[in-house]
């Protein structure tokens, strides 16, 4: 078996920490996804300038008033150096309005939701501002950070709120629109196609039922101690064990009233684990293990992760010097219900106009370019799945196949959706409401607390947040 940056050690992998992390509903996902091209950037500069051959004349874009005097916007974001995509998008809009430059305020990564809160605070001039996850933005929103876009949109006559799925209704407090949804993801199964071909087991499919899942990675697990082979592996975000219920819009992380359909989940989890199908929450944790070293290493045949997986797995295919090496495939995620592709769940990240922006309307024209079909085409040629769905996007996602061979061709299935629901809607108090929920998900996956008793901790402990916020 072929293994990347790591060795084996008893009976699970001790892994190095993945170079990218991400789920659906940790804010890792977003720099996640934002650094899955990162081989292929160059080194950026402090601004993106309009282009210094004469372009077309500015003109009034869909209703809202644009001056054609120079404009500097200041965008805050993470990752801006790492990512290549902001680079394209960039050119795009200045070549689009050429009396307009881009400045990016490139903030910390890790601690981005605190820094760019301090930057707002003292009221810095930022006109456009991208945030990790949808408490972030609450928060923002709360302390009168980021403004409502509704004047704008209103006048936009390009603008059709069905083109994001239902998303910017999260986006909307009191009728009130505090931004777009740049990029979403929707969580689903990866299985590795060579792995079930061996094995001659039939592949994972839409419309599984939970049991069908348990049974199927029961085939697929082998193995002891280094040569072990889970048949699905389940991480450690607490995401991974309540997606299955929120994708059918069951239950979100911030209704505690709604938490006992998680019983019969985390009853299955356990089982599996228990049974050495999947690796147990313990020893994932304590290892540090990276999902995306997991897949690659072949050491399991299923797992559920968000879209920005696919990014991955795609710049793994043209990694030169350590290439994937297996066919993979996609399916929805299983129910008890055996619900098929229907409908999405995962995060969203919004982008907002600042509330002390210097040019309004300029900084709404690049939220909107961003965050419609010129922007959504670019995340969708690199396998990010962008807030905006049309049929351009969908015929960018099925092109795929074509330049990577090992991937599936049936991908666009899982991005045209009607619904997808948001996994941590907007919240006050939102950040610690979500601590409180993972520990206590920790807590059940680990035997601390028994299922029914952690699921009550979790109703009470997110309902004390939330009363706080």
């Amino acid at each position: 078996m072929k293994w990347r940056k790591v060795a084996a050690l008893g009976m699970a992998a001790v892994m190095t920490a993945g170079v990218l992390a991400g789920c659906g509903g940790d804010s890792d996902a977003t720099t996640a996804a934002t650094t899955t091209k990162e081989a292929e950037t160059t080194k950026a500069a402090d601004k993106t300038e309009a282009p210094t051959t004469k372009g077309e004349e500015t003109t009034a874009a869909e209703g809202n008033e644009l001056s054609k005097d120079p404009v500097t916007l200041k965008v805050a974001m993470w990752d801006y150096t790492k990512t290549s995509y902001y680079k394209t998008m960039f050119a795009g809009f200045t070549e689009k309005y050429p009396n307009v430059t881009i400045e990016p305020v490139e903030l910390d990564a890790d601690n981005y939701e605190d820094v760019i809160t301090t930057h707002l605070s003292a009221k810095a001039d930022i006109d456009v501002v991208f945030m990790k996850s949808m408490p972030g933005l609450s928060a923002l929103i709360d302390q009168g950070h980021v403004a409502p876009i509704n004047d704008f949109l209103d006048k936009d006559k390009d603008y059709d709120a069905s083109s994001y799925s239902g998303l910017v209704d999260y986006l909307t407090i009191e009728g009130k629109v505090y931004g777009l949804p740049f990029r979403k993801d929707n969580n689903i199964i990866y299985y590795n196609k060579d792995m079930f071909d061996a094995a001659g087991v039939e592949y994972p499919k839409d419309g599984m039922t939970m049991e069908e899942y348990y049974e199927l990675a029961k085939k697929m697990t082998s193995g002891e101690g280094a040569n072990k082979v889970y048949g699905a592996y389940v991480h450690t975000w607490a995401g991974n064990g309540y997606m299955y219920a929120a994708r059918l819009g069951q239950m979100d992380k911030f209704t505690p009233e709604k938490y006992d359909v998680l019983k019969d989940y985390y009853e299955l989890f356990l089982k599996m684990s228990d049974e050495g199908i999947i690796m147990d929450y313990g020893s994932a944790k304590t290892n540090n293990i990276s999902y995306r070293d997991m897949f690659w290493n072949q050491q399991c045949a299923m797992m559920q992760m968000g879209t920005f997986q696919i990014g991955n797995l795609l710049d793994e295919e043209k990694d030169s010097a350590n290439p994937l090496a297996f066919n993979w495939g996609v399916c929805s995620l299983p129910n008890f219900e055996g619900e098929g592709n229907t409908t999405g769940v995962g995060g969203v990240t919004p982008v907002s106009v600042g509330a002390y922006a210097n040019n309004p309307e300029w900084a709404y024209e690049l939220v909107s370019y961003l965050c419609g079909e010129e922007g959504a085409k670019v995340l969708a040629s690199t396998g990010i799945l962008p807030g905006f769905t049309s049929d351009a996007i969908n015929q960018e996602y099925a092109k795929i196949p074509d330049t990577y061979k090992l991937a599936p061709k049936n991908l666009a299935d899982y991005i045209d959706l009607d619904t997808y629901y948001c996994d941590e809607p907007m919240v006050g108090n939102g950040k610690a409401a979500g601590k409180a929920f993972d520990e206590v998900h920790s807590a059940i996956m680990t035997g601390s607390v028994g299922v029914e008793e952690g699921i009550q901790q979790m109703k009470e402990k997110v309902q004390e947040q939330l009363d706080l916020g």
